[in-house]
């Protein structure tokens, strides 16, 4: 009954009725400004507005109710983003066109290959276009947050916890993400997720006390989910009222950009709904991600914009997860990079780097390394600054080694996608004792852990499979545990001389739903392995 016009011209936004006699009006959608601002939103009286109304430079988004003249029967909810005009921050001296914007458009639990196979239509788009491929991409941690940590900080994981504290109200806010380095030179920014509940920094996290960016979309996305009819599909929020969820975080990335086409930005927009728990739904979102492109493209956003379509891993548990390409499924995400015209004509052997890069290894430090570099694309490759979690990551304008290793991409030997595997009989003494060892090390790491009380004892349930990483003396090892017929994965590295193994138990991963058998504890690193003392089953996230 609605729809948005946009006025290119004074940048302003009208609500036209396409029912002109309805009697329409909207409540203002306000983040809260206290403690729990993450969590909670405020939603204002509804004030009624005539046709072709211009929104309010302050109205961020609302929530609209249409109804027919005199009744009180509300006929259509539905939910909308403004992204308005601001007075840009002093900048550099640098001209428009030496600056590129930065658009990061992510999509959670999605591979290269499930790409190809469940996306056809997107994966032509790149292919026919200047689209760069980087088909050695491998995720350097387990799920969304040290990935995601790894582009935006450079940090790995214990020092993301470390430094930037997601656990503590207000502790993400001193975080340096790479957002306030492109703020500081004059960016406008953005950040928008959807699925309130189990978004990157919020799940199991404080977020952000202070809104992080001149665009956030999750005071949006919690109005919306509480406010609008939900469809669920594989345990997903896949529709809000009339549209999917991840369309109103595509569609806000679309207004940032069309905005601010005239100034240069930074934006980070993640999708988790259409993707996150079945691995053949992004289908669903192939012909729609192809037009938003298009519309990209059209807005001349492409003009003076590097685009980052990537994901931060692959499916990372259920069916597919268990067949034989399930470890390369899990390790190797999704990422093309596209460079407007400009820069591909100026700089010239970045096109050749990220060429010859598409198939060398390169890993989310990498991706920070380029985010810097952006900022600095006149500055000698041996000046430019590395990231701190990984000192011999470089930006993927430069080439890449060929003999490079995981150990030099900082991605940890257990998600390793290199290195060929030889079977080994799941019935070998060996076998059985490092898969005891395995569990008896998780129950050790659960006890040491606190307000792990209410987990229960691990017992080893069955051998799946082991295989040995080449010639090394590490082995790769599927199994069951029980109770909760958990079905793990591990690296561990065996030592004949003293029959034991070495490794970590935060990256052993979880290769089914683990659900609400853990809801006994909010310690993040137990959930995969902690089975309380009650229980019953659901999703597990990231």
């Amino acid at each position: 009954m609605l729809k948005v016009i946009y006025n290119e011209k004074d940048q302003t936004y009208k609500l036209h009725k396409n029912y002109p006699n309805a009697a329409c009006c909207y409540k203002q959608i306000l983040r809260e400004v206290r403690t729990i601002a993450e969590y909670k939103y405020k939603l204002l009286s509804c004030v009624t507005f005539p046709q072709d109304f211009v929104v309010p430079p302050d109205v961020e988004a609302v929530i609209t109710e249409c109804r027919r003249p005199y009744s009180s029967k509300v006929l259509q909810k539905d939910g909308f983003s403004f992204v308005h005009p601001q007075k840009p921050d002093p900048t550099p001296s640098s001209s428009p066109e030496e600056r590129p914007s930065v658009l990061l458009w992510g999509i959670d639990s999605l591979s290269r290959m499930n790409f190809e196979l469940t996306m056809p239509l997107t994966y032509k788009y790149f292919r026919e276009q200047p689209w760069y491929e980087l088909q050695g991409y491998n995720k350097m941690g387990d799920n969304t947050f040290p990935n995601l940590m790894a582009i935006l900080t450079g940090f790995n994981q214990t020092r993301s916890y470390s430094k930037c504290r997601p656990t503590a109200v207000g502790g993400l806010d001193a975080c340096p993400m790479i957002w306030k380095r492109f703020k500081a030179e004059g960016y406008a920014t953005a950040y928008a997720e959807d699925w309130a509940s189990i978004s990157t920094f919020d799940y199991l996290k404080k977020g952000f006390r202070r809104r992080p960016t001149d665009v956030y979309g999750r005071p949006l996305v919690l109005a919306l989910e509480k406010e609008l009819q939900k469809k669920d599909k594989k345990e997903l929020p896949y529709c809000l009222g009339r549209k999917s969820s991840a369309e109103y975080i595509y569609d806000l990335a679309e207004q940032f950009t069309e905005v601010h086409k005239n100034r240069s930005f930074f934006g980070m927009f993640w999708t988790n709904s259409f993707s996150h728990n079945d691995f053949s739904l992004p289908s669903a979102m192939d012909a729609r991600m192809v037009k938003y492109m298009r519309t990209l493209e059209h807005n001349g956003i492409m003009q003076n914009t590097i685009i980052i379509f990537f994901s931060d891993h692959g499916t990372r548990f259920g069916l597919l997860r268990k067949l034989a390409i399930g470890f390369l499924e899990e390790r190797m995400p999704v990422i093309y990079i596209r460079l407007p015209k400009w820069i591909r004509d100026k700089y010239p052997e970045f096109l050749d780097n990220l060429k010859a890069n598409k198939n060398r290894l390169t890993s989310p430090y990498d991706i920070h390394a380029t985010l810097k570099h952006i900022l600095e694309l006149d500055t000698p490759a041996e000046q430019l600054p590395r990231p701190e979690g990984c000192p011999t990551c470089h930006s993927v304008f430069q080439a890449v080694s060929l003999s490079r290793n995981c150990f030099l991409a900082g991605i940890d030997d257990h998600w390793c996608g290199c290195g060929g595997f030889t079977e080994v009989s799941s019935t070998d003494q060996m076998a059985k004792t490092i898969a005891e060892q395995l569990v008896e090390a998780i129950n050790q790491f659960l006890i040491s852990l606190k307000g792990t009380q209410k987990c229960r004892h691990l017992k080893l349930d069955k051998i799946m499979s082991v295989h040995r990483k080449g010639n090394s003396s590490v082995y790769l090892i599927q199994l069951s545990i029980s109770p909760g017929g958990g079905f793990l994965e591990a690296s561990a590295e065996w030592n004949p001389k003293t029959q034991k193994i070495s490794t970590s138990v935060p990256s052993i991963s979880r290769l089914d739903s683990y659900g609400t058998q853990s809801r006994c504890v909010q310690v993040k690193e137990a959930k995969k392995f902690c089975v309380c003392k009650t229980n019953s089953a659901a999703i597990s996230p990231g």
